[in-house]
């Protein structure tokens, strides 16, 4: 059974480093065998045509691109996409999906996913929740209140007259792309704020003094894979793989600390791209190997150049384990939920897990840093947008799509269904576990991904 660091020990033990060498070099690590001897790690399979591609909710080219060089069929239509192997679904009518999700299908979301993380609010809730526990292992989430319900909790923030000398950053529970945030240091605000909304908002205290990149805040966009497998005794053991390339989104005005009369300077202090991209002073970046020009770079120019530049490669090293870490205690902390919901959410499988988990989920996850280069987690998106605006995008989206499908989806064929039904007419539910063959699920790392839970030995 997974138990979500109740024994304490809730840092993983993730190694130290980025590992940031070439795509590929991850390849080349070795892992020792109960003789000693080393072996490499196992290669991902050969994609294997046939396999049909539900896209008849997928948004974005690069996917159905991407499904396509692996010899899958897109179906594009709803109606023919009942007995797909793979459905890729970027809208809200994934739900919808999971009761039609056979054992021997895949889907590329969780059950239980948007409400544990993806929506402000259960996001906050859950993570407060650790934090009380575990409040030293949970400090990248900052000081944070779920509005109209801890009204009175953040109220002891403010003097007599509703006012206050910290910064305030309020987001509609179900806002996206930046719509509907704003800064406050006055109680009236967000009182007022609750009274002409019907859902929750969830307040932070604001980081005032973030980390910049030439005069500009920016945030990190990191993909996270989450993968799973079927244990013993009915439970769902989680894989989690964190994508070494990633985006670094800047503002486009120059950053000064908040005050009354910048407030509203949006380009300055939120660093959403929908609400950047359409400033004068947004540069797009036209070259892929050019990753630290522009309002939009590559993390990996981040990390392998900007860092090791300004801070050091020992603090370039100490930010990686914190991020992995970061994300790691985030999804352990919902996990018990995710489990509960994937076994309620599908049609029983009666193979007895011998035909591997149903589900696969890219996470985009967005982080901020202070000047100390201490990481916090701003929020979750199940439905990262995979839009390529620029040969940036492409590159490293397309890497992210390809290199998820290959861990996840490997071992997709278009024989799956009959390969589920014989197992289940020869009652491999009854029978011991099958030894699956070698699984890029166990591996270290391959190629931009590096498994974080479980951590390598």
């Amino acid at each position: 059974r997974i138990r979500c660091m109740a024994d304490g020990s809730c840092s993983p033990s993730v190694d130290s480093g980025f590992e940031g060498a070439a795509p590929g070099d991850d390849e080349e690590q070795e892992a020792a065998d109960d003789n000693g001897q080393k072996e490499a790690p196992p290669k991902p399979s050969k994609p294997r045509s046939g396999a049909l591609f539900n896209c008849s909710h997928c948004m974005y080219d690069v996917v159905v691109a991407e499904a396509e060089a692996r010899g899958w069929k897109p179906v594009k239509t709803e109606a023919k996409a009942k007995t797909c192997n793979v459905h890729w679904i970027d809208d809200c009518t994934y739900q919808e999906w999971f009761g039609r999700t056979e054992p021997w299908m895949r889907i590329n979301h969780f059950p239980g996913m948007f409400n544990a993380l993806a929506r402000k609010s259960r996001l906050a809730r859950n993570l407060l929740r650790m934090q009380r526990i575990f409040p030293t292992e949970y400090q990248f989430l900052p000081e944070t209140w779920v509005v109209p319900d801890d009204m009175s909790e953040l109220e002891k923030k403010f003097d007599e007259a509703g006012k206050s000398k910290v910064m305030y950053i309020a987001k509609p529970d179900a806002g996206t792309q930046g719509r509907g945030i704003f800064l406050f240091d006055t109680l009236d605000r967000i009182k007022k704020a609750c009274a002409e909304k019907d859902s929750s908002i969830v307040v932070q205290r604001y980081i005032s003094r973030p980390m910049l990149i030439e005069g500009l805040k920016f945030d990190l966009r990191l993909y996270m894979l989450v993968c799973a497998v079927p244990g013993e005794h009915g439970r769902l053991v989680p894989r989690y793989f964190l994508h070494r390339d990633g985006l670094v989104r800047l503002c486009t005005t120059e950053y000064v600390p908040p005050t009354a009369e910048n407030l509203h300077e949006r380009r300055m202090h939120l660093t959403n791209y929908a609400i950047n991209k359409k400033s004068k002073d947004f540069v797009q970046n036209e070259d892929p190997d050019d990753d630290g020009a522009g309002s939009k770079r590559s993390l990996r120019w981040f990390m392998d150049d900007f860092l090791p530049e300004e801070c050091g490669e020992k603090e370039r090293d100490k930010l990686w384990t914190k991020l992995k870490g970061l994300c790691v205690k985030m999804l352990l902390a919902v996990h018990p939920t995710l489990e509960a919901e994937y076994f309620s959410a599908f049609p029983r499988d009666l193979s007895g897990g011998n035909v591997g988990c149903r589900c696969f989920e890219v996470l985009g996850v967005d982080v901020m840093l202070d000047r100390k280069r201490r990481p916090y987690l701003i929020e979750i998106n199940h439905l990262p947008s995979f839009t390529c605006d620029s040969p940036l995008d492409e590159d490293i989206k397309s890497r992210v799509v390809r290199q998820s499908m290959d861990i996840a989806c490997s071992q997709v064929s278009a024989g799956d269904r009959s390969t589920y039904e014989a197992l289940v007419a020869s009652n491999a539910a009854e029978a011991p576990r099958v030894e699956a063959e070698a699984s890029l699920l166990d591996a270290e790392s391959y190629e931009d991904f590096v498994r974080i839970y479980p951590a390598s030995s």
